[in-house]
């Protein structure tokens, strides 16, 4: 699972990270930015010219550090006040954080690598010439205006069209439709050398199935406001009776919101993964033409499927039988016109942003065309990208500093089970081998993906997008015939996160997230361990949190525990649950079960990153004890609360509080500390203090 706290990742499996509409600019304007370039682009080695860490003196701005809030009653506002008082959320954006601003100075750089290519497209060649063409056709909105609906009416034609169920699971297959089941590839958990076709749970275009079932607070108006978008999308396009259409398309999506599995079920490796032959599919599921819909896939042939969300998938192919035709025609075309929007025209674009961005995410104001021109070129272009920023920015010294933090946290965490009392010796084993075989990926991968076949033309933007939808089902359909490995990145190294794979006993640390405040070569080492280090550890503690401790260290599902043991950490792990569903704000309670994973990572990882330090420091004398009156160990926890210090919108917390599998970023600080001896000994923390838990109520896991 993925480090940071996500706003608009909440929606990965749906349209919203695509969909946001952008200002209007026209054709002079880009070729002014392609000459007097917004972004100021700095080099990857500006710090280390001067050898001076970024934030503050040493690693932490101790400007922002409150002076009424004390430490035990609130450690997350005591470390952040200052920041979270005067920064700002941005147009465009429904949170801001230190990921934010990471992931801010790499698109200058990536601008940069951009605009260089859109000023050299008559000239230039492979990689270059590709982002270039794509920017500009997303950024030549003139001619987005001219096209208009062009580029899409045949479609829109044809699936109004649909009159078998055959030919509307056709279209649902169609990788830039919705469906109301998702189809990727997936590891065969019992043998992760060998991807399969996995079927999954998709289908409503609100955040969560609660939006469509709450009757109280903000939920009805947003069930209103969601029916008068989609209404409003079909009057914009010239479809008639939009009404009526708006009304069949929330009365179906309330169907599937029913059925609908929850973010904690989808976290259970155990009942996830459903293996089933693919002959057995239409038995299972009956009432869903699965031969075509796996037909248009071009995966008719294989013999065995992964069903996740079994029972829902089930429960939605009953329900696709007894809608009719027209209803899912109207469906299918509210959600295609929705997956194009932002290369549309105008009027589109600010029907979008009004509901998705506006209503539900609370965005006031966007973000300009050419800021989100950034962002798309990077999304859709990732490995391309990240290969040029590779080459250009990222510093090969930052791979060896990384290793050695990876050393003393594996070393520490080693140690430590070592010594934990609740461990038996057969447990304990299992334990240390699996930590021992954790494969670590840093930087970027060794091979990249080859996209040297796409061939963009900028006057056809959507023809672009298609064609990149295309061959990013076609890569991931090839996954069939690889074997995949422990070594295979998941992600593009410009990105700024870190991950952990329970299949394959693996942790990822992409050249995006390797930057202050996450990790400063010129910072104190004690603030690099709160920060990174933690990371790190959050990772390693994905391996052996209660989804991890399912798998082996040869990333297959096997119980290597002792039934004692299990109970043990069952019993730890029940507190944590119980601590963290205490936590609420406007009535909404974090779920300790949905975001139990996250916890634990998050518990794990400065637990033992704090160790590493103490073995870090026993190696390096030279670390001043004291800096401008802070101890090494009050300025290691002091950097893991910086780290975490986030904004949002109300709208964006209450979905991760209701969504996330991470808690709020208040949570995360403060449900970690109030568990961690070290912290009470640090700050002097009483049994008056708001966050004070005895030390029989404080959670040991790992």
């Amino acid at each position: 699972m993925k480090y940071k706290t996500k706003f608009l990742k909440l929606f990965t499996a749906s349209k919203f990270p695509k969909t946001l509409s952008i200002k209007l600019i026209g054709k002079f304007s880009i070729i002014v930015f392609l000459f007097s370039n917004p972004y100021t682009i700095k080099a990857q080695t500006t710090d280390a010219t001067n050898g001076k860490a970024t934030f503050g003196d040493w690693g932490i701005e101790t400007q922002f550090i409150s002076k009424k809030v004390l430490p035990g009653n609130d450690f997350y506002k005591y470390v952040n006040e200052g920041w979270l008082e005067s920064k700002t959320i941005p147009a465009g954006a429904s949170g801001f954080s230190n990921y934010s601003e990471a992931k801010n100075r790499i698109d200058e750089r990536i601008a940069y690598i951009i605009h260089d290519g859109a000023a050299k497209i008559k000239t230039s060649k492979g990689a270059i010439k590709q982002v270039g063409a794509l920017y500009l056709g997303y950024t030549d909105t003139d001619n987005i205006e001219k096209l208009g609906l062009k580029t899409i009416q045949q479609d829109l034609e044809q699936i109004l069209a649909l009159k078998s169920y055959e030919d509307v699971a056709k279209w649902m297959a169609n990788p830039k439709s919705f469906s109301i089941i998702s189809i990727h590839t997936a590891p065969d958990i019992n043998n992760r050398s060998r991807f399969l076709v996995a079927l999954g749970d998709s289908g409503i275009g609100l955040p969560s199935p609660q939006w469509y079932e709450k009757q109280d607070g903000l939920y009805p108006g947003y069930r209103k406001a969601y029916k008068e978008y989609i209404a409003r999308t079909f009057e914009l396009v010239g479809i008639s009776n939009a009404e009526k259409r708006a009304n069949d398309i929330l009365e179906i999506e309330t169907q599937l919101a029913a059925v609908q599995w929850t973010p904690a079920q989808m976290r259970d490796s155990k009942i996830n993964s459903r293996l089933l032959p693919t002959s057995e599919l239409s038995t299972y599921a009956p009432g869903f033409p699965w031969k075509v819909f796996l037909a248009s896939r071009q995966v008719d042939h294989v013999s065995e499927i992964i069903l996740q969300a079994d029972s829902a998938i089930k429960a939605k192919a009953a329900l696709f039988a007894n809608t009719s035709t027209d209803i899912w025609s109207s469906y299918l075309a509210f959600h295609w016109i929705v997956n194009h929007s932002t290369l549309l025209p105008e009027q589109f674009r600010k029907n979008q942003f009004d509901f998705y961005s506006g209503t539900l995410s609370g965005i006031t104001n966007d973000a300009s065309r050419e800021k989100k021109s950034i962002l798309y070129v990077n999304n859709r272009l990732g490995q391309v990208v990240g290969k040029l920023y590779v080459e250009k920015y990222f510093s090969s010294e930052y791979l060896k500093n990384t290793k050695d933090l990876v050393d003393y946290i594996r070393k520490a965490f080693s140690i430590r089970l070592q010594k934990l009392d609740w461990l038996d010796d057969s447990s304990r084993k299992e334990a240390i081998a699996k930590l021992d075989a954790v494969t670590v990926r840093i930087g970027y991968p060794e091979v990249w993906r080859d996209y040297s076949s796409l061939k963009f033309d900028i006057k056809n933007p959507i023809g672009n997008e298609q064609l990149i939808a295309q061959s990013n089902w076609e890569n991931e359909r090839s996954m069939l015939q690889k074997v995949y490995t422990s070594k295979n990145w998941y992600q593009v190294p410009q990105t700024v996160d870190a991950t952990s794979s329970k299949l394959y006993n693996s942790i990822e640390f992409p050249a995006g997230i390797l930057q202050a405040p996450f990790f400063d070569p010129f910072a104190d080492p004690a603030v690099n361990f709160g920060a990174i280090g933690a990371i790190i550890g959050h990772e390693l503690g994905h391996c052996f949190d209660d989804e991890g401790s399912k798998f082996d260290g040869n990333g297959i599902m096997r119980d290597w525990w002792t039934p004692q043991t299990r109970k043990s950490f069952e019993e730890r792990t029940t507190k944590l649950v119980d601590q963290y569903n205490a936590f609420s704000s406007d009535g909404i309670h974090v779920n300790g079960k949905q975001t139990l994973g996250e916890n634990i990572g998050d518990l794990t990882g400065v637990v033992v990153a704090y160790e590493a330090y103490q073995l870090y420091r026993a190696d390096h004398q030279n670390i001043p004890s004291v800096l401008n009156d802070y101890t090494d160990d009050q300025r290691y926890f002091l950097s893991f609360a910086q780290t975490n210090r986030s904004l949002y919108t109300p709208e964006a917390y209450r979905i991760t509080l209701s969504q996330d599998y991470h808690a709020p970023a208040d949570y995360r600080v403060n449900g970690v500390v109030r568990n961690v001896d070290a912290w009470y000994k640090a700050f002097n923390i009483k049994p008056e203090d708001k966050l004070y838990l005895s030390p029989e109520e404080r959670v040991r896991i790992w």
